[in-house]
């Protein structure tokens, strides 16, 4: 049965789930009107994580993804592109089907871009919506939005070793990306109760932009990178 999971479109077909998931970004960018000055190159790049997240954590592989930029491809969409590989390749992903579209009869001037990717996934190795009753709760990077992320390069935030890590561990039972609702807004969502603890090291309502940290769920002993946060309940 086709449903929705978080932000996440599954599509059933039979033994698999077809993983759907899409960002987008708006006035960021070199164009005269945006609002947040940054290269299309980071624009490419931070666009892809969101859905590149979303889509790892829930077991899939990544097997295409679609770009549309709503300005010239030479240059902007050009650099888009070249910054969603990157990131692609530093997540490890390399054989992936990319297409895309870009405005040439419009002159536009702000940057706008959005994408889709597309991943398939075993429904016995679905990672997401297992039972999370008694699981410690645990954040792996930290929340940042817009210019507080340091660029290029940020070691505050989630990276990519760090996920793959944390998927790898025998007592991770679920990971969430953190995005604009922030801590409080993902912990909302899951279908259990939650205690968070009186002293926390993070900021519980901050948006985390484009997830710049993740709530790890997991059993026993905190893994290295994740700070512990509360509980769930029986």
């Amino acid at each position: 049965m086709d449903r929705r999971f978080r932000d996440l479109s599954l599509v059933d077909l039979g033994e698999d789930y077809l993983v759907i998931g899409v960002d987008s970004f708006g006035g960021v960018g070199e164009k005269p009107r945006d609002l947040l000055k940054a290269s299309p190159y980071l624009v490419g790049r931070f666009i892809v994580r969101v859905p590149l997240i979303e889509v790892l954590v829930s077991g899939a592989t990544v097997r295409a993804l679609t770009s549309g930029v709503m300005n010239e491809f030479n240059p902007t969409g050009m650099r888009v592109l070249e910054g969603i590989k990157d990131e692609l390749t530093e997540a490890g992903i390399y054989d992936v089907i990319i297409n895309g579209s870009s405005e040439e009869n419009f002159d536009p001037v702000s940057t706008g871009v959005a994408v889709t990717l597309v991943g398939l996934c075993r429904k016995s190795d679905f990672r997401l919506g297992r039972n999370l009753s008694g699981c410690h709760i645990g954040v792996a990077g930290i929340p940042k939005v817009k210019d507080e992320i340091r660029l290029p390069f940020d070691p505050e935030i989630l990276s990519y070793a760090t996920l793959q890590s944390l998927m790898a561990h025998p007592g991770v039972v679920e990971i969430l990306p953190v995005g604009s609702q922030g801590i409080l807004g993902e912990l909302a969502q899951i279908e259990f109760p939650v205690a968070i603890h009186e002293k926390v090291a993070f900021d519980l309502e901050k948006s985390a932009g484009p997830a710049t940290c993740a709530l790890v769920f997991y059993q026993g002993e905190a893994p290295q990178g994740v700070v512990e946060i509360g509980r769930v309940g029986q």
